[in-house]
């Protein structure tokens, strides 16, 4: 609070002493109902309680305040100390000046207009509304002016230089025309809904009535039509006699005068609109009472509001009233109802106008008016009546039974009145929900439509409004059935001249469709709720969802049925127009399904943009996955509404999705530089082609023709992929190449583990191999025969520089086999005398000798296993390309099927026969025969090398030794198997 309105209170009044809690108690009671509400969401139980007290506090410290304000006692029995400004009554006590409720009132009104100021030096600080707790304190300088734009830094060029093209895509064609609904797109459906939800537009009102004077207006208007239809009376309650001495006694129960009581079939009915327009039982009470005879007033056999309004100023009392602030309150409303009706709404100028603009100036003026004697009131409401009964007596302008001046010159005002006694057919503890006595309450209704000049239709079209009123605040299905069913009744009216005349004259003003002019009430309900759904299904991706998909088949019906003699300009700049020979029906659902697209479109775009500087990836693959995402939601929850009025709707809708991601897929190739992001971009483009593609492909099937199939313009990404592609396969080849000859150089066959008895290079080299088909079939690029051909020489000429290395690594087994001795070399040519030569032992190189060293059983063993490896993965890899390829052909077919449809029915170029395809994977059979070959090498050499190399001490120079017994081969088969069969257990059971 202001420390300088403390000290004020300090200083005025500084001989008394106050509670420090007093200072609090000073403020305008909107600061202590604030101050409470936050001790309410503390304890809810206590806060009403604790508000009164305040309340109370501040009554008695402002009575004391103002007993001697002025230098004299102040009358304050009448003076609403709730109502009076604790800054005036603070001003009154320093300054010694007198008192004037009327100023203190009207001080306290004008000062919650406004923020509360404090009164600090600075002047600049006041209490908010709101709570500005999440917003922090306000900026200390001042914002800089709008200039040109700072030079973009040189490492974020990159991306802005990507992003020019996206940007472009606002204002292309069919995107530019969301600009005119970017609020709607940028905030929340529920806020949305409140923000469009529009009014009848009827004329306003003049006097100063709130939605709480016209429900208790409305609330006795149905009152005075049930005492008059005669079905509700009231008997006053029998009093026992008492004696003498009990007769000042009274009990809790009792009042001052005796309750009504009721006694009729409509108690029910009428106790329970009471409680749903919330009138409380004291006002329910007094005006029961006051209009029990209102029958006496009507003028000419014809009620009217004037006349409640003057029945009820006759008939209550100051006493009446629980307190002085009800009766004030209730004054001035009955004031500002005769003048609305009386003073603003009179067609012509009449003599007494003037007279009664200063009679209910002394009416408004409740002060005056309880100080009055009797019979300047009886003079006051005399003349009212007397003014009343003139305007009544105008001839009627369509000669309807029972037609009241105030029928035709009192609409706009009568009409509010009906809207909200139709409010209590809703549950005031369910929102959103009908009460089960919804149908009686609306039986009880009419009783009130002579009074307030409503027809049939009148109220088909008011109660449908209301209904679809709540349905937008409270989003239940059921209101928005109920409204469907209210706008069918409303169409099977046909009105005689007369009636539809009258309805006429209720002007309303309306701005919809590009176009503002006047329409009257019916036609004007109607509208505003085509307009309001027609806004929703102008973006339904944004309001609907799987979910609440039955709301928008609702909705859609709606706006199918009230859209009748509606015209809309928006075909006019659409983006795929309609077929000639379209009925209005499809029409507008062309038109709702693609707005909505382009509606989403929008967002989608704005949310890539967004998302690309957060993620670092080029925003047209963003963009795609986001439209692919839309598609799903189009295809499962609105076409299959959407088909059931317009079969072309889900065609539409696809087109137009492909037909905004190609304009902006085209800007971004025609300014391209071809990027790092190039691929990734046109294989996120491709796949949201397929995804159109099969989602039009399981909608028509085959039945490709239609006047939307020129709108659908194929990507062509081949044109730009197929290089690209082809490039990448070759930096691939040199990659995993490069790769495999740097791990067969460091290879020392040893056993990759105790299971797995492979080399470690060979399983790396597959592992690369699968990664780069992988990452061929993953491209989602278009594939052709071509691509698949570099890619199996690629796998080819890895294998074979492997299997080429381990070739070059073996010894020629003849390199171990031991030099023939002389005596097996007889020949019938060769002279035996002649003299025999020494046998001179071979000497092995040096790199031979090593090769032998490093060609050990367990690592050749090793070897046969990797080669087997070889030929097992190869076949694996065979049939997993060849299944790929079969899903290649399949986006291929999808491909050729848009193309059809575009080129309306032309042949789609050949795909490569299964014959064809075979044929490329013979280059797998080089690999295998080579790894066979190299398999039966090693096969050889190491029955070799294990008998002329590892046995040579034991087995060839033992020969010959002693006699022939000694060296049979049978004495050295024992050793030989002792020797082989632990390696045996190198082999894997493929290799065995």
């Amino acid at each position: 609070f202001s420390p300088t309105a403390a000290f004020s209170v300090h200083s005025a009044l500084a001989p008394r002493s106050f509670p420090p809690r007093s200072l609090l108690l000073l403020r305008a009671p909107e600061t202590l109902e604030r101050f409470c509400a936050a001790a309410a969401a503390a304890a809810m139980d206590s806060a009403a309680s604790l508000l009164e007290a305040y309340r109370r506090d501040r009554r008695r410290l402002l009575g004391f305040l103002l007993s001697s304000a002025g230098g004299r006692a102040v009358d304050l029995s009448r003076v609403d100390l709730d109502a009076v400004s604790a800054d005036y009554a603070l001003d009154c006590v320093a300054s010694g000046a007198q008192f004037d409720a009327s100023e203190a009132t009207r001080r306290y009104f004008d000062d919650r207009r406004y923020p509360i100021m404090t009164s600090s030096p600075s002047g600049n600080s006041y209490f908010l509304l709101s709570r500005p707790e999440g917003s922090g304190s306000p900026p200390k300088k001042v914002a800089p002016d709008i200039g040109p734009e700072p030079p973009a830094e040189e490492n974020s060029s990159r991306a802005r230089k990507h992003s020019d093209s996206f940007e472009v895509a606002v204002n292309i064609q069919g995107a530019s025309y969301v600009l005119k609904d970017l609020n709607l797109a940028n905030t929340s459906p529920q806020h949305a809904k409140e923000m469009d939800l529009l009014s009848l537009g009827l004329p306003r009102l003049n006097a100063e009535l709130s939605d709480d004077d016209l429900r208790e207006t409305a609330y006795e208007v149905l009152l005075a039509s049930l005492f008059v239809s005669g079905k509700l009376y009231f008997a006053e309650e029998k009093r026992e006699k008492k004696p003498k001495f009990l007769k000042g006694l009274r009990s809790k129960t009792e009042g001052s005068n005796s309750a009504p009581q009721m006694e009729n079939y409509y108690t029910h009915h009428l106790d329970l609109i009471r409680v749903q327009m919330e009138i409380s039982e004291s006002m329910d009470t007094l005006a029961k009472r006051a209009l029990r005879r209102i029958g006496s007033k009507m003028v000419q056999g014809q009620l009217d509001v004037p006349c409640i309004s003057l029945q009820l100023l006759s008939s209550v009392g100051k006493f009446d009233f629980p307190t002085e602030r009800l009766r004030v309150q209730w004054q001035r409303r009955q004031a500002n109802v005769l003048e609305e009706l009386l003073l603003f709404s009179a067609s012509r100028e009449c003599s007494m106008s003037e007279t009664l603009r200063i009679v209910l100036s002394k009416l408004k003026n409740t002060e005056d008016w309880v100080v009055s004697v009797p019979d300047g009131r009886i003079e006051v409401l005399t003349i009212i009546e007397r003014y009343n009964t003139r305007l009544s007596a105008a001839p009627k302008k369509f000669g309807l039974k029972g037609e009241t001046y105030h029928w035709t010159q009192s609409y706009h005002f009568n009409s509010r009145l009906y809207e909200k006694l139709l409010s209590s057919v809703f549950d005031m503890l369910e929102d959103g929900q009908l009460v089960e006595e919804a149908d009686e309450i609306l039986e009880t209704m009419k009783l009130t439509w002579p009074i307030l000049g409503i027809t049939q239709k009148l109220h088909d079209a008011l109660y449908a409004w209301a209904l679809f009123q709540k349905f937008a605040q409270t989003g239940e299905i059921l209101l928005l059935k109920q409204t469907d069913l209210q706008i069918q009744k409303l169409k099977l009216h046909n009105n005689v001249r007369e009636a539809e005349l009258y309805i006429d004259s209720f002007v309303c003003s309306v701005e919809g469709f590009g176009s503002n002019g006047t329409l009257n009430l019916v036609d004007s309900a109607l509208l505003k709720i085509n307009m309001w759904c027609h806004r929703q299904l102008k973006n339904y991706h944004l309001y609907f969802s799987q979910a609440n998909c039955s709301i928008f088949e609702s909705m859609l019906n709606l706006v199918l049925l009230t859209a009748a003699n509606l015209t809309d300009d928006d075909e006019e700049a659409m983006l795929i127009g309609t077929s000639l020979g379209s009925t209005p029906e499809s029409t507008l659902i062309h038109i709702l399904v693609v707005r909505s697209i382009q509606a989403a479109y929008k967002n989608a775009l704005i949310s890539a943009d967004g998302q690309s500087k957060a993620e670092f990836k080029h925003p047209l693959i963003l963009l795609a996955s986001e439209l692919k995402l839309l598609v799903e939601k189009e295809c499962s929850a609105f076409s299959p509404v959407l088909h059931k009025y317009y079969p072309e709707a889900g065609r539409v809708a696809l087109t137009v999705f492909h037909l905004l991601y190609g304009q902006q897929l085209e800007l971004f190739l025609e300014g391209s530089d071809h990027s790092e992001s190039l691929k990734e971009i046109l294989g996120a483009s491709n796949s949201f082609e397929l995804c159109i593609a099969q989602k039009l492909y399981s909608m028509y099937g085959e039945a490709a023709g239609s006047s939307l199939s020129n709108f659908l313009k194929p990507y062509m990404i081949d044109r730009f992929s197929s290089p690209i592609i082809l490039q990448w396969l070759h930096a691939q080849h040199e990659n995993v190449l490069e790769w495999t000859k740097r791990t067969i150089e460091i290879e020392d066959w040893e056993p990759l583990s105790v299971h797995r008895k492979l080399a470690t290079s060979m399983v790396e080299v597959f592992r690369i191999v699968e990664e780069t088909i992988d990452q061929f079939f993953n491209s989602s690029l278009p594939l052709d025969i071509v691509h698949l051909r570099s890619l199996l020489i690629g796998i080819t000429s890895s294998l074979q520089v492997y299997l080429l290395h381990m070739e070059n690594q073996q010894v020629s087994r003849a390199t171990l086999l031991p030099v023939a001795p002389v005596l097996t070399r007889y020949a019938e040519s060769v002279n035996p005398f002649a003299k025999r030569k020494l046998i001179e032992p071979a000497v092995r190189e040096e790199k031979v000798a090593n090769k032998l060293n490093n060609l050990t059983v367990p690592k050749l063993c090793v070897k046969l296993n990797t080669l087997q490896y070889i030929r097992d993965q190869l076949d694996t890899i065979e049939e997993g390309i060849k299944q790929s390829w079969v899903d290649v052909q399949s986006a291929v077919g999808l491909l050729d099927y848009l193309s059809c449809m575009t080129s309306e029915g032309a042949t789609s170029k050949s795909s490569p026969s299964d014959e064809s395809i075979d044929e490329l994977f013979t280059i797998f059979d080089d690999v295998r025969r080579t790894a066979v070959n190299i398999t039966d090498t090693i096969l050889n050499f190491i029955g070799t090398r294990a008998v002329f190399w590892d046995m040579r001490d034991l087995l060839l120079f033992s020969l010959y030794r002693t006699s022939v017994e000694s060296a049979r081969m049978e004495i050295f088969i024992p050793t030989i198997e002792q020797a082989v069969n632990p390696n045996l257990g190198y082999l894997d059971m493929f290799s065995q």
